[in-house]
């Protein structure tokens, strides 16, 4: 990125030079988010300000373009009070809209601004719009300030990475009314995405309506009441709603004013207990089936063997293609259980019949829903449509010009693109903004990791990377029955997604984006969003000094925020310790501290550290973790801080199918008695508990000797629990101590699937 900032236009300039008023100008900023590709601004030049009198100028042949200068007009009303007429000519002061179709891509536009206009052109229409939302967030808010708004003298030239950028709405698990998809889609232009993935269909709830299949809504879309959590328990609330054709197109229209091409997806051909329940036999069993209350994946499908489900998929989607006019036709594909196809005589006749053989890669049910996935691709290239899939589609085998949605793990994306498909980067460890476990990450961490997610391989050649078209986010709602959740979910993660989307890898910064982050929070507020406000808190980052024996914690928060801080576990104020340098700890200390802003406090942010003889000391793996459980290469093993059952809050070492085996180096000779991994369990993850607990000494390092071994029981039901394992022997004296927590390989038989191999977890390892 080019940006050029040269400080301060005087005050005199400001009060005395272009104004005929004394009134104070406030100067926004061209650095916005989504990073621009290049930004030059001359604070010395005198900036463009808004008055009452200033125009927006484009071609009022141009809907399109005519359309979007009213959108910047609402745009400059919502934070200067100011609202600009728009017209086809004016002679000065005026912002000037136009296409030049000259730039090469057409989403990028250009801008020039200094005290006597704005120009800005876009490659098409869409691009003047992706100016226009630049210019947006680029103004400075002076509703109640009664300053003059101004924009900066300056430059801008941008386009973006990904041609593709993504976010998804389950409305299948719970339904939105028709305006409030209205305002996700407000938020998607505002963060420049572009593309609006509508998942339309689901076991637990059909929301489209099929004129051929009426009873689609009116026995799919009801469920009696909604789980609320894994016990079960259920809030015995009823769940209704679907969308009509007519109202479908009003979202479709709505979208394509803001530039944003509406996805639908039809999940098949699993997914579809809504659809089984309505039309039983479609299934292999012929049913009864009910719209089912619960969560999760369902072994009732639609039959692979059986010609009418085949032509209901096709008759929906071509319904759904007359309404969506999208390039992409989203069909699901994923998490179809086998079990009914293999029992089923219409699909063991079908495989038969089309003479489908198992391969080392491939069952012959797999392969069958290849099939029916091709015929599916079929009818939507028929329409010169393409389909889009998730990538359990790799299961089968990919049907001829399918793109790809990754969201299993960022390596299937390696997958598609080296099988020259096209493919779309969905993570669901990253992008899935609704993940629970996700959720529990708070403040700058939360935005931390999606920011640094990078979506294109360097396991990928040149050639294969422009397999990598775009990225998404999605949010499911399982768990998400209203839009407040909805919004705290996503916002402001999706400005983070936006940069990931927009901006190259060398124009993302992620201190610099969160420096530009309140100009965009400050939108939020005004438009009544409901973001999550722990990324105003402290964010708490430990590091041990393994040499001093102690241990530096930084704190941060964003802005030029006041952080005070205690570390006798009272409640800090404003006249606690101030923040100015990172705090050596070296004892057992209950660290609090908070972010003032403007006279406000943030919430409370609170680390307790303890302190035992291998605290802050010098650690090894022996073996490596799991690559998305690395923990600082097991550097948090020593750090005094304990995780949460959140298991990706970064406090946690993972080994799968492998010992976690770590070296302590206690500095000299010590002498203990107890050693203790304090240790996860979450079964439903593959997480099992230790198999054991192995405690070895040495003086050099090298040669170790067994002191003491601890055999652990298995779980004997589904289970999540945070336990501290420990081991108690006569006291030795030694420098190192290898503890090894043995990882579980007679994995008990607790899930529908059982794990091939466990993962064994662990966030600290104390020595006593």
């Amino acid at each position: 990125m080019k940006n050029i900032l040269v400080s301060g236009w005087t005050a005199a300039a400001l009060l005395c030079g272009v104004m005929v008023s004394c009134t104070p100008v406030a100067v926004g900023d061209l650095n916005v988010i989504p990073q621009p590709l290049h930004v030059v601004q001359d604070r010395e030049a005198q900036p463009f300000v808004i008055t009452p009198s200033t125009k927006i100028v484009c071609a009022a042949d141009n809907a399109k373009l005519v359309r979007t200068a009213q959108f910047l007009s609402s745009y400059v009303k919502e934070v200067t009070g100011l609202e600009p007429e728009v017209v086809a000519r004016a002679d000065v002061r005026a912002i000037r809209l136009a296409v030049d179709s000259t730039l090469a891509n057409r989403e990028a536009y250009r801008l020039r601004i200094d005290a006597d206009g704005v120009e800005l052109s876009g490659g098409s229409e869409s691009g003047v719009f992706y100016g226009v939302q630049t210019l947006f967030k680029s103004l400075p808010v002076t509703l109640d300030t009664g300053e003059r708004p101004a924009l900066p003298a300056g430059e801008v030239s941008d386009s973006p990475r990904f041609a593709y950028r993504g976010f998804m709405l389950d409305v299948g698990r719970h339904f939105f009314s028709v305006d409030y998809v209205k305002q996700v889609i407000d938020m998607l232009a505002l963060h420049n995405i572009n593309h609006f993935h509508w998942h339309l269909t689901e076991d637990q709830g059909w929301r489209i309506e099929i004129l051929k299949y009426p009873r689609l809504t009116e026995v799919g879309s009801v469920r009696p009441r909604s789980m609320t959590s894994w016990k079960p328990e259920y809030d015995n609330v009823e769940c209704r709603g679907y969308y009509t054709q007519e109202q479908a197109r009003e979202i479709v229209d709505y979208a394509a004013e803001r530039f944003i091409t509406v996805i639908p997806e039809i999940d098949l051909p699993g997914h579809m207990m809504a659809a089984l329940a309505s039309y039983p036999e479609l299934g292999c069993t012929g049913g009864p089936y009910e719209v089912p209350c619960e969560w999760g994946v369902f072994k009732e499908v639609l039959c692979g063997g059986n010609d009418k489900a085949l032509q209901f998929a096709r008759d929906v989607l071509e319904e759904v293609m007359d309404i969506f006019p999208s390039e992409y036709i989203h069909i699901g594909g994923d998490e179809c259980p086998k079990e009914r196809w293999k029992a089923c005589p219409k699909c063991q006749a079908k495989i038969r019949r089309l003479g489908l053989k198992a391969t080392p890669d491939h069952s012959r049910e797999e392969q069958l829903q290849r099939y029916f996935m091709s015929e599916v691709a079929h009818t939507i290239a028929a329409r010169g449509r393409k389909m889009l899939g998730w990538d359990e589609m790799l299961h089968g085998g990919l049907p001829e010009n399918s793109t790809v949605m990754a969201w299993t793990r960022p390596d299937a994306a390696v997958s598609v693109a080296r099988l020259r498909h096209n493919c779309i980067l969905a993570p669901y460890q990253y992008f899935y903004f609704s993940n629970p476990h996700f959720n529990k990450i708070k403040g700058l961490k939360s935005l931390q990791r999606v920011y640094e997610f990078e979506p294109v391989s360097e396991q990928l050649t040149p050639e294969e990377q422009s397999h990598i078209i775009g990225a998404q986010a999605c949010l499911w709602t399982e768990w998400t029955a209203d839009s407040l959740k909805v919004e705290w979910q996503i916002l402001p993660r999706m400005s983070s997604l936006a940069e990931v989307q927009w901006s190259t890898p060398e124009n993302r910064d992620f201190d610099s984006y969160v420096e530009r982050l309140p100009a965009l929070l400050e939108i939020y507020n005004r438009r009544g969003y409901d973001f999550r406000k722990d990324i105003y808190d402290v964010m708490i980052q430990p590091e041990a000094d393994t040499v001093g024996g102690v241990l530096r914690v930084g704190l941060s928060t964003f802005g030029k925020a006041d952080i005070r801080y205690t570390l006798d576990g009272s409640q800090p104020d404003g006249g606690s310790l101030r923040y100015t340098a990172p705090i050596a700890i070296d004892r057992a200390t209950d660290l609090k501290a908070v972010a003032v802003r403007d006279g406000r406090r943030s919430e409370v942010s609170e680390e307790r550290f303890a302190r035992h003889l291998a605290s802050f000391r010098p650690l090894s793996l022996t073996h490596a973790p799991h690559k998305d459980y690395r923990a600082q290469l097991g550097r948090t093993l020593t750090d005094g801080c304990f995780g949460t059952s959140n298991y990706r809050d970064g406090r946690w070492v993972g080994c799968r199918g492998t010992d976690l085996q770590a070296v302590v180096d206690l500095g000299e000779k010590t002498r203990f008695s107890k050693v203790w991994v304090s240790t996860l369990i979450n079964t439903n993850d593959d997480i099992f508990p230790a198999a054991g607990l192995v405690v070895e000494t040495s003086d050099d390092g090298l040669r170790f000797t067994e002191v003491a071994r601890k055999p652990l029981p298995a779980p004997a039901s589904v289970t999540v629990e945070l336990r501290r394992e420990e081991v108690t022997f006569p006291t030795v004296s030694a420098r190192y101590v290898r503890i090894t927590a043995q990882v579980m390989n007679d994995i008990p038989d607790l899930k529908t699937v059982k794990p091939e191999k466990a993962f064994v977890f662990a966030d600290e390892v104390g020595v006593e």
